[in-house]
């Protein structure tokens, strides 16, 4: 992969996390020129970037769009991309751990996405407070589509839409085993509730 490569994939990244282009359905593909990246002056982190992490430069970057989803490079570092992959690699056990703590503040499964009083449901305030981590988020998201019940009750609250975003967005790149993880939440919730 060449600079020129890695400057085209953060656009479309940055596009992609940031409104509401989508990364898989156009591959990736801006409108940037070669011109405009050669009149950059940070081209040199491409480089870098490049030559790093060369295939897993995709990776580096969604990582460090998810600790910064404004997308602005000074804020991009390995240390965002070590954390993530390490998170990643033990997925199932942070699920579990997280659902677990979840799962001893409230009564019943479905208090978790209750919305009572304009309060934020259980499962977003722990996210924001950041007992909770993105990833069970998205894989909550992707078993039970809890997304939509959040837009209906939570219509004129200033903090979801970016949420939502993110957890959308994050959504098309996590790579995980649905079955085994709905299992695993059926299996989490027979044994609490």
């Amino acid at each position: 992969m060449e600079a020129w490569e890695a400057y085209q994939m953060y656009l479309g990244l940055k596009l992609h996390f940031t409104t509401d282009y989508d990364y898989q359905r156009y591959g990736g593909k801006t409108s940037a020129t070669k011109s405009s990246f050669l009149k950059r002056k940070d081209r040199l982190f491409f480089s870098r970037v490049t030559r790093k992490y060369k295939e897993d430069t995709q990776e580096y970057f969604i990582a460090n769009f998810i600790k910064s989803p404004k997308g602005w490079l000074g804020d991009f570092n390995e240390t965002n991309y070590n954390e993530w992959k390490k998170y990643n690699q033990s997925l199932s056990y942070n699920f579990t751990n997280d659902m677990r703590f979840l799962f001893t503040q409230v009564d019943d499964f479905d208090s978790l996405f209750s919305c009572h009083s304009g309060q934020h449901p259980v499962l977003l305030r722990n996210h924001l407070a950041k007992r909770v981590s993105l990833e069970t988020m998205v894989i909550l998201q992707k078993i039970l589509n809890y997304v939509k019940r959040f837009d209906n009750n939570m219509k004129d609250d200033i903090i979801w839409p970016d949420s939502k975003r993110l957890i959308i967005k994050y959504g098309t790149f996590l790579k995980f085993d649905l079955e085994k993880y709905k299992s695993n939440l059926l299996k989490l919730v027979k044994e609490t509730f």
